[in-house]
């Protein structure tokens, strides 16, 4: 997976400047070159920007995060900052966005999702703040404390929200994703926040989104040939009936969802069941062995 300066860039908010002096000052990035000398980057240096981004907004210094960074091994300890570092940031973010949830004033959404982007980075936002609010959302519409209205509100709001940040996330180099909901799943929120992370790793996203029929997703499939094609739905075990149909789009296709265990069995399909974060880390960590052994 190799990208030029340009895509890594957009895909870490750092500026080209800035990529190229911590290059140059500290060594950060080791990126190959082409016959004709232009730099690629890889997953690694994605990685190393993300975490050095990450411990400077926990308030060390850039030299410092340089340092720490360079002296981990890739996979061979999770993000240096500790839980402790960004918690209290989380927990600061998350009443603010629950409260705007619950509001239907799109604009309080914007400026709290504005607030939680600008104190912590995408993953950490994905799995301390947002994922948690959805969570709590569902939560109460379960247990009648938040009406309908509120939770079509909450979930649309973040989604538009969300998508803003979509922008050419189908340009670069690196591995292709598909990207849909089966027919009647009408949420597409945690695939957005999938994608995303996905994204953030080098990867080109084709999304398809909610309600996708099975037919027009293997059209697809087959057109762009992608590396993988993820599904999701929260209520697989209530669809047990597209087992066949899933099954004939072939190995390339996984299911996402929390209750994907049976219908992923009945197709032969692989289950992703874990946060959007870890499951798109654990691809991208494939996509680079088998890429490493082909070399």
């Amino acid at each position: 997976m190799l990208i030029r300066i340009g895509a890594l860039s957009e895909q870490t908010g750092v500026s080209i400047d800035v990529l190229r002096s911590w290059e140059r000052r500290y060594g950060l990035l080791q990126p190959e070159r082409t016959a004709g000398r232009f730099r690629l980057y890889t997953a690694e240096d994605l990685r190393r920007v993300q975490l050095v981004k990450h411990l400077i907004a926990s308030g060390i210094s850039t030299a410092e995060a340089a340092r720490e960074v360079l002296a981990s091994r890739s996979g061979d300890q999770a993000p240096m900052v500790p839980a402790s570092a960004s918690a209290p940031v989380a927990s600061e973010c998350r009443p603010a966005l629950a409260a705007a949830f619950l509001s239907f004033d799109e604009a309080a959404v914007e400026a709290a999702v504005d607030l939680v982007f600008a104190r912590l980075d995408l993953d950490t936002a994905i799995l301390e703040v947002f994922i948690p609010c959805l969570k709590d959302i569902g939560d109460g519409w379960a247990e009648g404390r938040v009406s309908i209205a509120q939770e079509h509100f909450a979930l649309n709001a973040l989604r538009g929200r969300l998508m803003g940040l979509t922008r050419g996330w189908d340009r670069g180099y690196g591995p292709r994703a598909v990207l849909a909901c089966p027919p009647g799943e009408y949420h597409d929120i945690s695939l957005v926040l999938f994608g995303l992370a996905l994204h953030q790793r080098g990867w080109r996203i084709t999304f398809l989104g909610a309600d996708t029929p099975l037919e027009s997703l293997a059209e697809v499939t087959t057109a762009l040939a992608p590396r993988v094609t993820v599904l999701y739905s929260a209520q697989w075990d209530e669809r047990l009936d597209l087992a066949p149909g899933l099954a004939a789009l072939g190995r390339g296709t996984v299911i996402a969802g929390a209750t994907g265990g049976g219908i992923a069995a009945l197709s032969g399909l692989r289950w992703l069941n874990r946060d959007p974060v870890r499951e798109a880390e654990s691809l991208s960590r494939e996509v680079d062995l088998a890429s490493t052994a082909r070399r």
